[in-house]
């Protein structure tokens, strides 16, 4: 998320919350298993997400 505000950053926080609900929109039911994957695999270390 950081990546993509960061990118276009939002003006006002109504913009902001429309951003924000735009790109978790985008996450699948499959995101979350892969994220916690990734933090176990890194003894919850920093991870790509």
């Amino acid at each position: 998320m950081k990546k993509v505000l960061r990118q276009h950053p939002a003006r006002t926080i109504t913009e902001l919350r429309q951003k924000l609900q735009e790109i978790s929109d985008c996450f699948t039911p499959n995101f979350m298993p892969q994220k916690i994957s990734a933090v176990i695999k890194n003894k919850g270390d920093v991870t790509q997400w």
